[in-house]
């Protein structure tokens, strides 16, 4: 069974610069529409009318606001006070969350309104890329995290940062990287450095951080040697140091490994992709859980419910794409791939799925590779996305869940080329989706 997830695209300039061209007439009105409906203007329950012209901004405010001061004691990561006044969590103690993608130059503060205002959730996800903020060292540009975590702030809307991505002078002799490939720094200080600047530019406001990710993947652990869970626990160790000497109730999660149920190596014999059961037992066996509060986990739902089983999927019922029939495997459904990382994990560690969802063809289109869109219709991806909430809720093997996600539709590129806008909660004019509403609507215990 192979099923190597696309990378998740972090900025699209042709995009951004088309949009602010095409929409310039436009802009006031749509603009107009869409913070009236993120204030209440409609019924939260009803999309918004098909004909609304609602467009995007991608300016990013040319001045960013200085983030908010707090004490570290308000990190977010529990019930304690904080000058950000986050609500209370709910009394199931479950992390709700939502990833938001704050560099794609949306309105920041609509969406982090929508999160808290509409949504209903208390968490959003932030990728921070480190190799975009600090293209040269000791430089690194604070403008658009700044903005994000100030807005986050004066919504309480609690930030996980999943930080990745080092940058090409923290390496002095790479490996060729002709499709995009990441790597970590050579010295994995020096990442545990900037993401102590991370904690120690927003005191108080970081809730959580993922340590890497994907680094079963040589998409994102592109090293001389390979894959290696034992060298990535290096890096956990020394990030978990940096993170906890400054701020002990910040949540450490373990990098989530990506599901792949294959073991791959390269004609030199290096590994480029392994298995995430064999991979997330190396790095238990190499003690890396001393190292984490949680252990990062990533669900790529197809078009099989979340709380069905996988490995032995329910009768065929006139879906097109046959993956999970025609080759079995727990990672096809979330419920049997949690379970399944709860056999490998001790007693007692928690997973923090850092990234689940569920993509549907919008207006009919979708990516060849992505069949299972085609069987998963916009009503049932947020009937998917409730039962997954509620099942990992009740499971008590998750500690937080973050979907994704919440805006790539409008700031992303086109359904068929683009596999991230498949998951969005928002269509390309900004409108909410069905499950926008369906999530909206979700009690939240």
């Amino acid at each position: 069974m192979t099923r190597l997830p696309p990378s998740r695209s972090n900025s699209n300039p042709g995009l951004i610069i088309g949009l602010w061209l095409g929409l310039t007439l436009v802009a006031g009105i749509g603009i107009f529409a869409l913070i009236y409906w993120a204030m209440g203007g409609f019924d939260a329950a009803t999309p918004a009318p098909t004909a609304l012209p609602v467009a995007i901004s991608t300016t990013v405010p040319p001045t960013a606001p200085p983030a908010a001061s707090a004490t570290p004691s308000g990190s977010g990561g529990g019930g304690e006070t904080s000058a950000c006044n986050y609500p209370p969590l709910p009394a199931s103690g479950f992390g709700y969350g939502i990833q938001s993608h704050v560099f794609g130059g949306g309105p920041t503060e609509l969406f982090m309104g929508m999160i808290r205002e509409k949504l209903g959730l208390q968490w959003v996800k932030i990728q921070v890329r480190w190799n975009d903020m600090e293209k040269t060292p000791g430089n690194v540009e604070w403008g658009t995290l700044d903005y994000a975590m100030s807005t986050a702030c004066a919504k309480g809307v609690r930030v996980m940062f999943s930080v990745v991505a080092a940058p090409d002078w923290t390496h002095t002799n790479p490996m060729p990287a002709p499709e995009g490939q990441e790597a970590p720094p050579d010295d994995y200080n020096v990442y545990a450095n900037f993401v102590g600047q991370l904690v120690d530019r927003y005191p108080g406001q970081v809730g959580a951080i993922e340590v890497w990710n994907e680094m079963n993947l040589e998409r994102e652990w592109n090293t001389r040697a390979g894959i290696s869970a034992a060298e990535y626990v290096k890096l956990l160790q020394a990030a978990y140091t940096a993170i906890k000497s400054r701020d002990p109730n910040i949540v450490v999660i373990a990098g989530a490994p990506s599901p792949t149920g294959v073991n791959l190596t390269s004609p030199e014999g290096r590994p480029i992709v392994v298995d995430d059961a064999t991979y997330l037992t190396q790095l238990v066996q190499a003690g890396g859980l001393a190292f984490a509060d949680c252990m990062g986990t990533h669900s790529n739902g197809t078009n099989l419910p979340p709380t069905a089983d996988g490995a032995n999927p329910p009768p065929r019922a006139g879906q097109t794409f046959g993956g999970p029939w025609d080759n079995p495997h727990y990672s096809w459904a979330l419920k049997s791939q949690v379970e399944k990382y709860v056999q490998i994990l001790p007693p007692g560690m928690q997973q923090c799925v850092t990234e689940f969802g569920y993509a549907s063809a919008v207006d009919g289109q979708y990516l060849a590779t992505f069949g299972f869109a085609a069987d998963v219709s916009e009503k049932q991806q947020g009937e998917f996305l409730v039962q997954a909430y509620n099942w990992m809720r009740d499971s008590g093997y998750v500690k937080m869940a973050f979907l994704f996600n919440l805006d790539y539709g409008p700031l992303g590129g086109d359904p068929a080329t683009d596999d991230n806008v498949l998951y969005s909660l928002l269509y390309k004019n900004g409108a909410p989706r069905p499950a926008f509403d369906a999530i909206s609507a979700m009690p939240k215990p």
